[in-house]
């Protein structure tokens, strides 16, 4: 595997090991499966010159990792906009000796290569006995539309488990539906609002400069990609510290009155 491949397998965020996803061999369909595309988009990409073809072993082409580094490639420069004319022209370019892998890599790097968290299944009778008749036709479709559920046949794929499993807990213990979707609704906004700044920072102080005058050499890109990779979990651990320095204040804010009422009335009835 060359070093642009090797580099892309980190940047991309591949589910394996650089050096699992080297030896790697995947059929037709696993190949589509692992890119999150379909076995047409395959076919299509090679005809078309984008995608080299598999090594054949009697009737089956084995597709290898820098097949799969290639297509999660033209999967990011679809999301940017770019024709298929396009992209295989910045191919062309790249087979030349300019780095494109290097380039895009940069955005990637900055979000982080973290494994995706695996959906979850749940049955409709299992959603039913959860929230028995709190939960309305309404209220499935707000989840839909927020992405905590979706419709999977004959059952409910659930994206992330770790949030729907927290909200479970919160409405047992006595928050209303509602009242949790408008609140995650809330997070979600405040959540984009800081992640956009820090994203900000992070490009405005180490991107930019780097950018400011000739396209970069392909070590510089990697030197910087490298270091936005071990910025991330910092980033993280800072928002945490502040969320866990903020609960407490919050908390005493709304809930010092309270008590306070509640101790007054407490000693009048002892006093009484």
């Amino acid at each position: 595997m060359t070093p642009t491949s090797l580099f892309l397998q980190r940047l991309l965020g591949s589910a394996a090991p650089v050096a699992a996803a080297a030896v790697a061999e995947y059929t037709v369909d696993e190949l589509a499966q692992a890119a999150q595309t379909t076995v047409r988009n395959v076919r299509a990409y090679q005809d078309r010159g984008l995608l080299p073809p598999p090594e054949r072993r009697g009737r089956v082409g084995i597709y290898s990792g820098e097949h799969l580094a290639r297509l999660r490639l033209i999967g990011q420069l679809l999301e940017r906009g770019y024709s298929i004319a396009n992209i295989r022209e910045l191919f062309e370019a790249w087979s030349q000796g300019r780095d494109l892998a290097h380039v895009l890599g940069l955005e990637q790097a900055i979000r982080g290569p973290g494994e995706p968290e695996q959906p979850g299944r749940l049955e409709f009778a299992e959603l039913q006995a959860i929230f028995a008749d709190d939960l309305d036709d309404e209220l499935i479709d707000r989840a839909q539309a927020m992405g905590l559920l979706q419709f999977a046949g004959d059952h409910l794929s659930v994206p992330s488990p770790r949030l729907f499993a927290a909200g479970v807990e919160l409405y047992r213990a006595g928050i209303p539906l509602p009242a949790l979707l408008d609140e995650l609704e809330s997070i979600r906004r405040h959540v984009e609002q800081v992640s956009t700044g820090i994203v900000q920072m992070i490009v405005g102080h180490l991107v930019n400069p780097l950018l400011q005058s000739a396209l970069p050499r392909a070590d510089q890109l990697e030197d910087l990609s490298t270091q936005l990779l071990r910025l991330r979990p910092l980033v993280e651990q800072v928002v945490e510290a502040e969320l866990a320095r903020g609960l407490p204040v919050a908390a005493n804010r709304e809930l010092s009155e309270r008590v306070h009422r509640l101790l007054q009335g407490f000693l009048q009835r002892s006093q009484g």
